[in-house]
């Protein structure tokens, strides 16, 4: 047989051995499910390899929204050449690095679970580190859509990073499970600057600062921003008999309030009606609709203080406090709070909710020497969060009958 001859067959053998392998990689992957990966009752393992030439790079520039190759493993499976990058805002960090991954950033169209992306979480701002899983846990109660999450030990080329969230990245797909549609108009709060409800101009383009697009990026300006910016003119109109009509036709006015209603029972102080303006939070609108509705996103500075008040941060906002001169918006803002009160209490579900997560990473969150409080803190915010859980839903309902009898 001729050398040549002998190259091609050993070529050919090459490329089928890949193509097995590659049906081996399938059927495998159909074992397992998103569903599988956002499992919350034990703690996953995910494991990321990359370059430590561009590891060295990513830590240095964790200020940055750079991407670099790297491949993850979890549960048995594997996908290459990923998009890895830092993320975050004030929980940046080069030690414990917050971390997007895209699956598609490198090879276009590749998916991992039928999923496009994940989001690493790092836990650093909360030292209960169960925050964020909770809240979105309780808007699942309530019927809200809002992201899955787990629990994962990270470990990034063998080393353990520490203790992790899962986090579904609220994009197409996300829209496409929660509500049955993937081709509207995504926007993600954007902060750069306070934003509470005001006017920004003629120009649609100046929304652009407070909302990013996160579908349909390259459709003009005009198309993405126009019903935004329509919106918050109309709300900073004169509140008269047409103002409700005007307002309704670009925002969902019970579900604004039924968001925000949740936020409050969970004493969030950087959410819609937070401390430092409209915070954490996606705007969605269907292609066959002006409407905008909110979707839940980042609630790890939720159950910030047991006697927060329900009125907190409603008289800063303008859309919010505007709304809530409308009497029956007001009585759905209250009796949305008695609801979140009441479901909290029953069998003590919040208290044990808590106490069944923080049961399951308690290992791993001791275990995680990158986080940037001590194991005693970690405990101490645990036992914080639990007597929330106990005494919340009683400071809540007080506060409740004491507004409705100022009316």
């Amino acid at each position: 047989m001729r050398a040549g001859a002998r190259k091609r067959i050993s070529w050919i053998a090459v490329v089928v051995g890949v193509a097995t392998l590659a049906a081996a990689h399938v059927d495998t992957a159909d074992a397992q499910t998103a569903a599988d990966l956002f499992d919350a009752r034990v703690v996953q393992e995910v494991r990321l390899f990359i370059n430590e030439r561009d590891l060295k790079e990513l830590r240095e520039r964790y200020l940055e929204n750079v991407y670099f190759p790297a491949d993850l493993h979890w549960g048995g499976l594997q996908v290459r050449n990923v998009g890895m990058r830092s993320r975050g805002l004030a929980s940046r960090s080069a030690t414990k690095l917050g971390l997007k991954i895209d699956f598609n950033h490198f090879s276009t169209g590749q998916r991992f679970l039928g999923l496009a992306s994940l989001v690493l979480d790092n836990l650093v701002t909360d030292p209960s580190m169960v925050r964020d899983s909770v809240a979105m846990s309780f808007f699942s109660r309530l019927g809200g859509p809002s992201s899955r999450q787990a629990f994962a030990r990270v470990y990034i080329n063998g080393v353990f990073q520490g203790l992790y969230a899962v986090v579904e990245v609220v994009d197409g797909d996300f829209l496409a499970r929660t509500i049955g549609e993937r081709d509207g108009y995504l926007f993600e709060r954007h902060f750069v600057t306070p934003f509470l409800g005001s006017d920004l101009g003629d120009d649609p383009a100046a929304y652009r600062t407070v909302f990013q697009p996160r579908t349909h990026e390259l459709e003009a300006d005009t198309v993405l921003f126009t019903p935004i910016r329509n919106l918050f003119r109309e709300v900073n109109q004169p509140v008269d008999s047409a103002w409700r009509d005007r307002v309704e036709h670009y925002i969902d006015l019970k579900q604004l309030v039924t968001h925000a209603a949740i936020e409050t029972f969970l004493a969030e102080k950087d959410g819609v009606l937070g401390e430092s303006g409209m915070a954490n939070f996606y705007l969605y609108r269907s292609r066959s609709s002006d409407q905008h509705r909110l979707i839940v996103w980042d609630k790890d500075s939720t159950f910030s203080a047991i006697d927060r008040s329900i009125a907190q941060g409603v008289a800063q906002n303008i859309l919010f406090s505007r709304a809530l001169t409308f009497e029956d918006l007001r009585t759905l803002y209250l009796d949305v709070l008695e609801r979140c009160a009441r479901l909290a209490a029953a069998d003590d579900w919040l208290e044990n909710e808590i106490a069944r997560v923080t049961t399951i990473v308690r290992v791993a969150a001791h275990e995680d020497g990158t986080k940037p409080y001590t194991n005693d803190a970690f405990d101490a915010a645990v036992d914080f969060v639990k007597l929330f859980a106990r005494q919340r839903s009683s400071f809540v309902l007080q506060e409740i009958a004491r507004e409705r009898q100022v009316r």
